[in-house]
């Protein structure tokens, strides 16, 4: 198995894990609503907390992006000369 390959098996799994969590996280934490049928649902999801995990989202992706960028020499987030 080649090294990309192996990069893609293993942030699949991680990411499956970590999408696992975060629901079963979600579902600790939200009320399940019960209709006159007995079918089980979960409350609507407002807005404006859905574009904040979003954005939380998008920005974990960009900095794992950022991870393999070299930074060059001189242009770190020192102190300029």
């Amino acid at each position: 198995m080649n090294l990309r390959t192996r990069v893609m098996v293993i942030g699949g799994i991680i990411g499956g894990l970590v999408g696992a969590g975060a629901a079963y996280l979600y579902l600790r934490s939200t009320p399940i609503e019960t209709d006159e049928e007995g079918g089980e649902r979960l409350p609507a999801l407002q807005p404006g907390k859905a574009l904040a995990v979003t954005l939380g989202v998008l920005t974990v992706l960009r900095q794992v992006v950022n991870l393999g960028e070299v930074e060059e020499k001189g242009k770190g987030h020192g102190r300029r000369r």
